[in-house]
């Protein structure tokens, strides 16, 4: 158990949408530790501040105070790193939670320290077991732990209690003001008529890396519209919002919730799916949050099993290919090699059974470091 009794935490965790969902637990499990301390949640906002910031996600009480900092590709300027230094110091945090992603180098990691030290932080925890990734060998790269599992286990050995391995739980505690405002949305843009299925669909991403192509959608949706008879309904923010009705017209039937909804209430809508189909984004891991059984068409960008959806029953399709960890935001090499190699017969059987219909087995295998059915 944790001896120190901070009264002012401070908790570093960077990133998009997609970081602050899967962080939920330990910042759960933070909170728990610590009831009665004021918990000061720092993270970044790129530089042409486009992204979800975890205030607009994070359930009441979890944290009391959101702090942000600019930058690009999560790199901030000299400026901006003085300012907050000069903040920080003000705040007199008495404890530092360190959830730094785990792709973070080492260096980065001394220099973010040496840091918080100098803005007078003389605790912390989280930051010891903070393992690197494992190096690329020339083979396939190996499964590695899940993010949210991996934070977990940083904060367990410092003491704090945790969930055991996959077994947490990434909440967002929906209100009934957010499922009342998701449940007219879907009373306003659902047809009168009863349907088959409802499925999310999330067409975009903010990596170019990791997007299947327009095309591959339109054909996807496509056939599930006219052999299982769902109703899709597209998801992400404004920027995908012309790519949703570009799609729905391809399908000849669906709703468009991109840039249309809050995140939170979006949450709630997707908790409203049968299932959901996409690219590797935060959208993704909000359906997971919400328990929405999804099939992921996953880059191979990263380590498998890093930024799987959270939970069981979920389908990662994902091709080993000699390129793959090479954490590019635009593909530079090999032309979406890892993408175009994942065809729509292959998306359009994982659907139908994730969805429970009758599937043809796909001529290649694909899904790999996926939680049991």
């Amino acid at each position: 158990m944790v001896k120190i009794r901070p009264q002012r935490i401070l908790i570093f965790r960077i990133g998009e949408l997609g970081d602050a969902i899967i962080a939920l637990p330990a910042l759960r499990a933070i909170r728990q530790t610590f009831p009665s301390a004021r918990i000061c949640l720092l993270g970044n906002v790129d530089a042409e501040a486009r992204h979800i910031t975890p205030d607009q996600i994070l359930p009441h009480g979890l944290v009391d105070e959101w702090r942000f900092y600019r930058s690009r590709n999560f790199h901030s300027t000299v400026a901006e790193r003085l300012r907050l230094l000069c903040q920080l110091r003000h705040a007199h945090f008495d404890l530092l939670v360190y959830l730094a992603p785990r792709i973070r180098g080492r260096a980065d990691v001394r220099r973010d320290l040496l840091f918080f030290r100098l803005a007078g932080i003389a605790k912390v925890i989280g930051a010891d077991a903070l393992q690197p990734l494992p190096s690329r060998n020339g083979g396939p790269l190996p499964v590695v732990e899940h993010e949210t599992d991996h934070l977990l286990q940083r904060l367990s050995r410092d003491g704090i209690e945790v969930p055991g391995f996959g077994n947490a739980r990434l909440e967002l505690d929906l209100t009934t003001a957010e499922k009342q405002s998701a449940g007219r949305w879907l009373k306003d843009n659902l047809p009168p008529e009863r349907v088959n299925r409802v499925v999310g669909f999330g067409p975009g991403s903010k990596w170019p890396s990791k997007a299947w192509t327009e095309e591959r959608f339109a054909q996807l949706g496509s056939r599930l519209v006219k052999f299982t008879g769902v109703f899709p309904i597209v998801f992400g923010g404004p920027e995908d919002r012309a790519l949703g009705e570009r799609l729905i017209q391809a399908w000849g039937q669906g709703a468009n919730a991109a840039g249309a909804l809050s995140v939170r209430v979006a949450a709630a809508v997707l908790k409203n799916c049968d299932a959901y189909v996409g690219n590797d984004t935060g959208t993704m891991h909000l359906a997971a949050a919400v328990g929405t059984r999804c099939v992921t068409i996953m880059a191979a960008i990263d380590w498998p099993g890093r930024w799987s959806p959270y939970g069981q029953g979920h389908l990662v399709l994902r091709r080993t290919v000699p390129c793959e960890g090479c954490l590019l935001r635009v593909c530079e090499r090999e032309g979406m090699k890892c993408l175009k190699e994942i065809g729509v017969d292959d998306v359009f059987h994982a659907c139908c059974q994730v969805l429970g219909f009758e599937r043809a087995e796909s001529s290649q295998p694909l899904v790999r470091g996926v939680a049991k059915m």
